[in-house]
């Protein structure tokens, strides 16, 4: 009986929140004025409809908000809240339908959702500027990728088509944060198997693709399943031993070896033009032919599709390497 008392009212307090979406009252009419003293509608004679929204009728403000917008900046009104205005047309045809979704409620009414989540906007240029911020889709476009333990500084609700219409959180993250890399793209399933030597056991444990795309070639087959190389990168890392094993298993090796093998190409050719260059060239070009080597040997350094890139300095190399000194950051 007591449980049952409980559940009656949480109902009730549940039924009195939500019941002033749809209790609307007849307009308090000021003769003098011809208007609503509480929602500020103007009139030509005494109304006798009953669709005042018992607030008034104006503007949003900046410190307000709309209910239908609460989702995109990752917010819920908090318990109990109550509207401090109403949105409406000039012809008052909101109100005329008692549109309940265009109450206006405080910003500080509200409370975050998820709070894992970086803040959310409505759009980028809500961003503020000093936070440098760069999307996702932007860092694709430019071939970037986070810096190792960088944090998406913000999110925005986007829109997209894939068979049918969905909405998605779009990740930003500060330019500085920003380094040359593909981790933000993604790898077809067949590739996964070919590439990394995921079976279908691993895929599953992957877990589902990030994205579903229309078929390019076979317009009737089956949705192309994506997966982001990140996630794959990470997953691979946590799982470590467990992959190592498996990769001995199927006597295959860690994957991407085919930037490895043309730097050893280069190295031996390199190696081989110092060995066989004349003493008089030698002593010219030697510092400049070992420097090539170094870069080649140097962990910092790596292969892309624009040729080879150091993390250190990656615009230029610093000043008077290699004509006057090796490079001081060289990493063995």
């Amino acid at each position: 009986m007591m449980k049952l008392r409980q559940t009656y009212e949480a109902c009730l307090r549940c039924f009195i929140e939500m019941s002033f979406f749809f209790m609307f009252k007849y307009h308090d009419y000021d003769k003098r004025k011809k208007t609503c003293k509480v929602c500020g509608r103007n009139f030509t004679r005494k109304p006798t409809s009953d669709n005042c929204p018992g607030v008034p009728i104006r503007e949003l403000r900046a410190d307000e908000i709309l209910p239908g917008g609460l989702s995109a900046v990752n917010r819920r009104l908090k318990s109990g809240s109550i509207p401090v205005a109403y949105k409406d047309f000039t012809d008052n045809s909101r109100s005329k339908k008692r549109d309940e979704s265009v109450f206006i409620y405080k910003f500080s009414d509200t409370e975050i959702i998820d709070k894992s989540l970086p803040p959310a906007f409505y759009s980028e240029p809500d961003i503020p500027e000093k936070l440098n911020p760069i999307s996702e889709h932007r860092m694709r476009s430019q071939k970037l990728e986070p810096k190792p333990g960088a944090k998406p500084i913000a999110i925005t609700r986007e829109w997209a088509k894939d068979g049918d219409f969905y909405q998605y959180w779009l990740y930003y993250y500060s330019k500085d944060d920003c380094q040359p890399g593909n981790s933000l793209g993604y790898i077809t399933k067949g590739r996964l198997k070919s590439e990394y030597h995921l079976s279908e056991g691993w895929i599953k444990k992957l877990g589902e693709p990030d994205l579903i795309q229309d078929n390019p070639y076979y317009k009737r087959a089956a949705g192309m399943k994506l997966y982001n190389l990140g996630r794959v990168r990470q997953f691979l890392k946590d799982n470590a031993d467990d992959y190592a094993a498996w990769l001995a298993l199927r006597e295959r090796y860690v994957i991407n070896a085919k930037p490895l093998i043309e730097a050893a190409k280069a190295r031996k050719q390199l190696k081989e033009q110092l060995s066989a260059a004349p003493s008089s060239m030698k002593k010219g070009n030697q510092k400049q032919l070992r420097q090539n080597v170094m870069c080649l040997e140097c962990s910092a350094s790596t292969f892309l599709e624009d040729g080879i890139f150091c993390a250190i300095h990656p615009m230029s190399l610093p000043d008077g390497v290699p004509e006057q000194n090796f490079c001081p950051d060289f990493q063995c």
